[in-house]
């Protein structure tokens, strides 16, 4: 009850979220393309009419890689996005956003420009002070490269996509035998014995000639390599680097201070207890009558003896979040509780013990039990923080103008970073050696700022990199100082290693070898003379230690011809495993349906999605025009929003 008033009375507040609702699956790329006819030569893929460009493509490719950082930090690697299977990916995600799309205009789904208008406005990501900003919008269309326009119709087709894939994935039933089904397979258990055949036993009959040795070490040449490294000197820019140069005008802070004086108060606070009586919303006069009577009759009695106000809150409050707390509400301020309730706490004198009051809750009996008086701090209490505000707003606005500055003067005179620290007063930092691997300072380790660094205009034309946001609202430009190229180690320096390595796999053929043997016997009815431990029972969700290969083949094994044996590799060796019981679950209750219905109902949208997009591949069909080549680099001055 206590939360309920809280709440009924509490001010909203309106968070800003930004970026997520603008990176929503499929959004990776601009609406742009959707206006361009295909021509030729820039084309990727052509889906119907429609074509997936160079552009798009790359963009999406950043976008990924963006995340892979993000998510992987300093042990991102950038050549992972030259990895066949991601680039795949990413360009099958790009084809099946051109066949959704083709799929909503057959479908005649429409977004009105009143729709739009409302989805945007109600969007916080716009919004200030709860309500649409026009300038924010405007700002976050710049940000993200598009006219205002273009982001209206960008989150047109969004909004567009989002309903034409809701209106496949919301009609996915899932029929109450098919989610019963699924319950007692998933949660199956089956009753097993592991025999492991395990490399290490096998490794002392390996014996590895010279020629064998070389040869492992020769296919494999590429993992015994030093990676190529740089020693670089940088400078970075960020607000809190021109904010620490800023000074804050004595007036100027007076004025904030004087314009702003109600941040620097604290409010008053009061601590009260109260004794409820509730009145249920649909409570006839009798109903009330008696309610108010019971209340003023408990007041009566707390007033005779204040000490007691505790107890009887304990016995007779019905509101059972302060009840046990003997009624206690603690401080709060205005705006904190229902009307009714804060007009008379806030009127009462200390100990007082007023009421009853009406409130829409019931009939409160209230004492205030303590108080703190509002208090404001003095100028010179206040100045640190706003001269910090203030030297961080001059920062923000500085910021754009100072990384354009830097941009240029990085590219025009690209011989040295002198120029930059005489200009800006920014500190040249020095890094040790690194790779494009890992070891760089955190702000060089983003993917942008390395593809710089480790580009040929940096190392061998030796020339200043592009100035480039790395680490959100850093802009770095670099310059490498000593290079070291890639280096092969030889045989001979990792030979430990390498003899260590041939052997297990050589071990690890030997122990598959005999595992399969011994699972081929028992297979075709005989006994290969395993000893076999004691069962064990497995299921999915309680795997007993044992590897997903090994579990998944102990699921595939018949269990109407019992027992029955199967085997798969595993990281120790090769796995035999006797399946000697099938144990099913009991009755399956409505909670565990709830539970799992939404999983199983989410695994059967997607399926219907993804037959709907394999459906509209055929009927408009989708032709690959060429390999994407990798994205260029080039030079520009950074975003400053």
């Amino acid at each position: 009850m206590l939360d309920k008033i809280r709440t009924f009375a509490e001010y909203k507040i309106v968070r800003f979220l930004f970026a997520i609702f603008l990176i929503i699956p499929f959004g990776l790329f601009g609406i742009d393309y959707y206006f361009r006819s295909p021509v030729g030569g820039d084309t990727v893929a052509s889906v119907g009419r429609a074509r997936v460009s160079q552009q798009d493509f790359d963009q999406a490719i950043r976008a990924q890689q963006e995340t892979y950082q993000a998510q992987l930090g300093r042990n991102f690697d950038p050549a992972l996005m030259e990895n066949p299977e991601i680039r795949k990916a990413v360009l099958d995600r790009l084809i099946a956003e051109r066949l959704l799309s083709i799929g909503a205009e057959k479908a005649g789904v429409r977004v009105s420009d009143k729709q739009l208008a409302e989805r945007i406005a109600a969007e916080p990501a716009f919004q200030e002070d709860g309500k649409f900003s026009k300038s924010r919008y405007d700002a976050i269309a710049r940000a993200q490269g598009f006219s205002p326009v273009g982001l209206d119709e960008r989150l047109r087709e969004d909004f567009r996509l989002a309903q034409f894939r809701g209106a496949i994935v919301e009609t996915a039933i899932v029929p109450r035998a098919t989610l019963d089904g699924f319950i007692r397979l998933s949660e199956q258990s089956r009753e097993v014995s592991v025999v492991t055949f395990t490399a290490e036993s096998q490794l002392p009959k390996v014996k590895l000639t010279e020629e064998q040795l070389k040869a492992w070490y020769d296919a494999r040449q590429k993992e015994f390599a030093v990676p190529e490294q740089v020693r670089v000197e940088w400078v970075e820019l960020s607000p809190e680097a021109l904010a620490a140069q800023a000074q804050a005008n004595p007036d100027d802070v007076q004025k904030f201070y004087e314009t702003n004086q109600p941040r620097f108060m604290t409010r008053e606070e009061r601590r009260a207890s109260h004794i409820l009586v509730s009145v249920k919303p649909d409570a006839n006069d009798a109903e009330v009558k008696a309610a108010e009577e019971k209340a003023k009759a408990i007041a009566e009695r707390v007033r005779k003896n204040p000490a007691s106000f505790a107890d009887v809150a304990k016995k007779e409050s019905q509101d059972p979040g302060s009840a046990v707390q003997g009624g206690d509400l603690g401080f709060f301020g205005r705006g904190a509780m229902v009307k009714a309730f804060e007009d008379a706490v806030f009127a009462a004198k200390k100990d007082e013990i007023v009421g009853p009051v009406r409130s829409d809750f019931g009939f409160h009996v209230i004492r205030l039990t303590a108080e703190k008086p509002a208090k404001g701090k003095t100028l010179a209490e206040a100045t640190p923080e706003i001269e910090a505000e203030l030297k961080k707003g001059a920062a923000s606005r500085r910021f754009a103008e100072v990384a354009e500055g830097l941009s240029n003067m990085v590219y025009e005179q690209p011989t040295s970073l002198k120029p930059v620290t005489d200009a800006y007063k920014l500190p040249v930092q020095q890094s040790g050696w690194f790779s494009r691997a890992g070891g760089a300072p955190p702000a060089l380790a983003h993917p942008k700022v390395l593809a710089e660094i480790f580009s040929d205009n940096a190392i061998k034309a030796k020339r200043n990199t592009a100035a480039v946001e790395g680490v959100a609202g850093t802009v770095v430009a670099a310059r490498v100082i000593e290079h070291k190229p890639a280096e092969q180690r030889p045989l001979e320096a990792v030979r430990a290693v390498v003899e260590m390595r041939a052997k297990r796999e050589e071990a690890l053929k030997l122990a598959t070898a005999e595992g399969e043997a011994a699972l081929k016997e028992y297979q075709a009815g005989k006994d290969a003379g395993l000893k076999w431990p004691a069962p064990l029972a497995v299921s999915r969700p309680k795997p007993g230690g044992l590897p997903p290969p090994v579990l998944d083949k102990i699921f595939k094994v018949d269990a109407k011809a019992l027992p029955g044996y199967a085997g798969a590799q595993s990281p120790a060796g090769f796995a035999v495993v006797k399946v000697s019981k099938v144990i099913e679950i009991g009755e399956i209750d409505d909670a565990k349906r709830k539970s799992l219905s939404a999983q199983l109902q989410q695994a059967v949208a997607l399926g219907e999605l993804e037959s709907s997009v394999g459906s509209l591949r055929e009927s408009v069909g989708v032709q690959l025009r060429k390999e994407p080549r990798k994205a260029a680099t080039r030079r520009r001055a950074p975003s400053a929003e």
